[in-house]
């Protein structure tokens, strides 16, 4: 078993630990439809394909995907962690391959549009400070070439990624801290106690500003490991190799500096030049009669689903609709908290052909749905922005039910709409006849 995909979700998807999440979202495609029930004929089809939607899954999520590449790197109880242990793989930086003492798993983003789409993508891995500031370099630069074309979201993911890569990246507490522990663990069976020391007391750091209680046990993890390691002596703490600022910090923020002083400069200069324009209009100009073109439709909001039952006052579901795939224990929040408008939504099970909705419901603005008791298998959720009548769905994600020794474990799965920066769920536009 390869210990950097533990599950094997990079070799189901036939990449490599270090793909882009580009490279994943095109053989997730690749592999779906050549694994769907509807074309594999394979009698394991759909336990083939819940496969491939559990690991795309989990690979298409920055955070889970920290996760999942940093599993290997469990934190030693204390009875183990003994320099005289057998010597263990070092982590390494997942561009330059080297060794060190400072490792740091990081994930930046970068963000390009397409006037009306736009994508924020993450980079992430576990760099070194000098691989960890060209990522930073390079997302942001990418940014400002293609980031901002897009409405109405690509000036405002081009602003929040800017400055986050601006500050360095986001560096998961709980991951950070594994991946610290492990390191210093690394050094200590090799008979580096005062380096293990340092790096566990970066490990505690971390640990330190984890906020889940259910997480807490990482801080306790460390704080025994580093009892295990104590030599009577004070600890010598290392060099901070990843403090800001540093020089992708200088060379983002002049970049930054540069922009906001030409937007200045522009803005200043626009009421000179359009001053001196419209005293060369000659005054024989005839302004045009024609008419204009007839405008589109406006929308408006309805009162009633499709089905002609109205709304309900309260975020609920709409009466009329077969309320179906009862018989399971899964549960999903749709998040509508961070949406200024009411939303009409579907739950759809993609295991049938074709796909068909088992729940129907409303969500006011800035509420929350819980769906519950949802039988296993392959959904996604499409909505309506009922104040723009706007069309989109989810990714799809995959609900399982697996039988253990203490009972029924379930899946829990929390979609957030119209995902804001720190969201966790990418929507795509649809026609009314996929809704």
């Amino acid at each position: 078993m390869n210990r950097k995909d533990p599950a094997g979700y990079y070799a189901l998807l036939g990449v490599l630990e270090t793909a882009s999440a580009t490279e994943i979202k095109s053989a997730f495609r690749r592999k779906a439809k050549d694994l769907h029930p509807d074309r594999n004929p394979s009698p394991d089809a759909v336990r083939q394909f819940q496969y491939l939607s559990e690991a795309y899954e989990v690979l298409s999520n920055p955070d889970t995907r920290a996760q999942y590449d940093t599993l290997y790197a469990q934190i030693p109880e204390s009875k183990a962690a003994s320099h005289k242990q057998v010597a263990l793989e070092p982590i390494a930086c997942s561009c330059c391959k080297k060794v060190i003492a400072q490792p740091r798993y990081v994930i930046f983003f970068q963000v390009t549009s397409f006037i009306i789409l736009t994508i924020r993508t993450p980079i992430q891995g576990i760099f070194c400070p000098k691989c960890a500031e060209s990522k930073a370099i390079q997302s942001t630069m990418i940014t400002w070439f293609l980031g901002w074309w897009g409405l109405p979201w690509g000036l405002i993911y081009s602003v929040s990624t800017i400055f986050q890569n601006l500050f360095g990246g986001s560096k998961p507490d709980e991951v950070n801290a594994r991946l610290l522990a492990y390191q210093a663990w690394v050094f200590a069976t090799q008979n580096k106690l005062e380096l293990a020391r340092a790096i566990a007391a970066d490990a505690q750091d971390f640990a330190r500003k984890i906020k889940k209680k259910d997480e807490r046990e990482v801080l306790n993890l460390v704080e025994e490991f580093l009892s295990a390691l104590d030599t009577k002596t004070s600890i010598k703490r290392l060099k901070n190799s990843w403090s800001i600022p540093n020089r992708a910090f200088y060379i983002q923020g002049s970049i930054l500096i540069a922009v906001a002083a030409l937007f200045v400069g522009s803005a200043a200069y626009a009421p000179t030049e359009t001053n001196q324009a419209s005293s060369t209009v000659s005054p024989t100009q005839v302004p045009d009669t024609s008419s204009p073109p007839r405008p589109k439709p406006e929308y408006v909001r309805p009162t009633t689903a499709d089905n002609g039952v109205p709304f309900p006052s309260a975020s609920s579901y709409i009466d009329g609709y077969p309320i179906q795939r009862t018989d399971g224990y899964s549960n999903v929040i749709v998040d509508n908290s961070q949406n200024d408008s009411d939303v009409f939504v579907k739950l759809f099970i993609l295991d049938t052909n074709p796909p068909a909705p088992v729940r129907v419901f409303f969500i006011r603005a800035r509420e929350k749905f819980k769906v519950e008791n949802i039988k296993a298998g392959n959904y996604d959720v499409r909505y309506r922005d009922l104040d723009s009548g706007a069309l989109a769905r989810t990714d799809p994600f995959n609900l399982r039910e697996v039988q253990t020794l203490r009972g029924i474990k379930f899946s829990e799965v929390t979609l957030t709409l119209y995902k804001v920066y720190g969201g966790n769920m990418r929507t795509y536009p649809i026609s009314e006849n996929e809704f």
